[in-house]
C-alpha cells in the first residue's frame, strides 16, 4: 500500500484489481467516496486535488481532466448510449447517473452490453435503479434480468431487443427521472442495423460517443481509453459470472418448465438444433448442428419464478433426467441459451455454435 496525491486539476487513473482508501474523499467519475475497489481490467479516474492510499493494481498521472465536458447534458425521460467497444459508455453512464442523483434525482440503468455486462452477467440485459452515487454502474445489483443467452449477438438480435423493452418497462415503473440505456458495442455493419431498430422500439434520445452511428447527439470520447483485448475481455466475463452464480444445490427438474428449449434427442431452441454426435468439432447443417455430446453439459440457464429473475443454473445433463447446479430451489420457469460455464471455476466454456 502507499500513498498517492493528485494535485488540483489532474487526474489519477487506477486499474484494477485495487482498493483505494481516500484519506478525505476522492471524486471519480462526479462523486465523492471514502473507500472503493476497482475491478480487474478496469480503470477509474480519481479527480484531483486528491490523497489516497492504494493497495494493489496500478495508476497512471495525467495533467487536466479526463471527463469531458460536453458529458454534462441536460437530460430527462429515456437516453441511449451508443458507441463502439472501448469507446466509455459504462463511463458515460456512470457519470450521468452520479450527476443527476447529486440533484435529488432517481436514475435507472438497462445495461444491455450484454457481451460485457456490469450489472449482470454476460448474456443478460439486465437493470437496476438508484437515488445513491456510484464509482461505477458495476456496483449496481441488477433488479431484474432478460436472458438473451449469448454474449455474442449474432443470431440473437431480436432477444436483445426484447429484453431491452422488458427492462425498460419495468425501469419506469419505478418512476425514474432519468433511464439510461447502455447499448452494445457493436456498431458496424448488421450491429448498426440492430441499434436503430433498438432505437424505433424504444424511442430514445440518442448519445454517440465519439463518432456518429445513429441520429443523434454527439459528444467527445474520453481522451484515455483503458483497451482490452480478448483474453481481459474474457476475464471480465469470468469476474462478472463468479461476482452473480453461485451454486447451492443439485436439483432434478421437470422439462415441462424449460420455457425456451425442449429435448427430444437433440437440443431444439429458438436460434438452433443440436444433436451430440461422434464429431471433434460442431459441424453447421442450416440451422442445424452436429455438436460433440460434451457441449450439451454446463449450459448456463436463468431461473424465473412468477416472470423475474430469480437465480441462475448451470445445467449438468438433459436426459434421462435434466440436472443442474443452482443457486435457488424458488423458481418456476427455465431458460436454456447457448452460454456453458464450468461448474467449479465459473469460468466459461466454449460456446453453443
Amino acid at each position: 500500500m502507499f500513498r498517492v496525491v493528485v494535485p488540483k486539476g489532474d487526474t489519477a487513473l487506477v486499474r484494477g484489481p485495487a482498493e483505494v482508501h481516500c484519506l478525505d474523499t476522492c471524486r471519480v467519475f462526479g462523486a465523492a467516496f471514502q473507500h472503493f475497489a476497482v475491478p480487474p481490467h478496469k480503470q477509474y479516474p480519481v479527480e484531483g486535488p486528491a490523497v489516497f492510499e492504494l493497495e494493489g493494481g496500478s495508476l497512471i498521472l495525467v495533467k487536466g481532466p479526463t471527463t469531458p465536458q460536453d458529458w454534462a447534458q441536460v437530460l430527462e425521460g429515456v437516453v441511449a448510449l451508443v458507441g463502439p467497444t472501448d469507446s466509455g459508455k459504462s463511463s458515460l453512464t456512470t457519470y450521468l447517473l452520479n450527476l443527476y442523483v447529486a440533484r435529488g434525482k432517481k436514475v435507472c440503468v438497462v445495461d444491455a452490453d450484454v457481451g460485457q455486462s456490469d450489472i449482470g452477467p454476460p448474456g443478460f440485459v439486465a437493470y437496476s435503479c438508484t437515488s445513491a452515487p456510484v464509482p461505477h454502474i458495476a456496483e449496481l445489483e441488477p433488479l431484474d434480468a432478460y436472458y438473451v443467452g449469448s454474449a455474442n449477438l449474432q443470431g440473437m438480435e431480436e432477444l436483445l431487443i426484447a429484453g431491452v423493452v422488458r427492462c425498460l418497462r419495468k425501469a419506469m415503473a419505478q418512476y425514474p427521472h432519468l433511464v439510461i440505456i447502455n447499448t452494445p458495442g457493436w456498431t458496424t455493419g448488421r450491429g448498426v442495423q440492430l441499434l436503430r431498430a433498438l432505437a424505433d422500439a424504444v424511442e430514445p434520445e440518442v448519445i454517440n460517443i465519439g463518432e456518429k452511428v445513429l441520429p443523434g447527439l454527439v459528444v467527445s470520447k474520453p481522451p484515455y481509453i483503458y483497451p482490452r483485448g480478448p483474453q481481459e475481455r474474457k476475464e471480465l466475463r469470468n469476474y462478472a459470472f463468479k461476482r452473480h452464480i453461485k451454486p447451492v444445490a443439485k436439483v432434478q427438474i421437470e422439462p415441462d418448465i424449460v420455457a425456451n428449449c425442449r429435448w427430444d434427442g437433440s437440443l431444439n431452441c429458438p436460434w438452433g438444433r443440436y444433436t451430440p454426435a461422434e464429431v471433434k468439432e460442431p459441424e453447421k447443417r442450416g440451422r442445424d448442428y452436429l455438436v460433440p455430446p460434451h457441449f450439451l453439459k454446463h449450459l448456463l440457464a436463468a431461473l424465473y419464478r412468477g416472470g423475474g429473475l430469480a437465480g441462475y443454473a448451470i445445467v449438468e445433463r438433459l436426459e434421462p433426467k435434466i440436472v443442474m447446479y443452482s443457486t435457488t430451489h424458488e423458481f418456476d420457469e427455465v431458460r436454456i441459451g447457448k452460454i456453458r460455464l464450468d461448474p467449479q471455476t465459473l469460468e466459461e466454456l466454449e460456446p453453443l455454435p
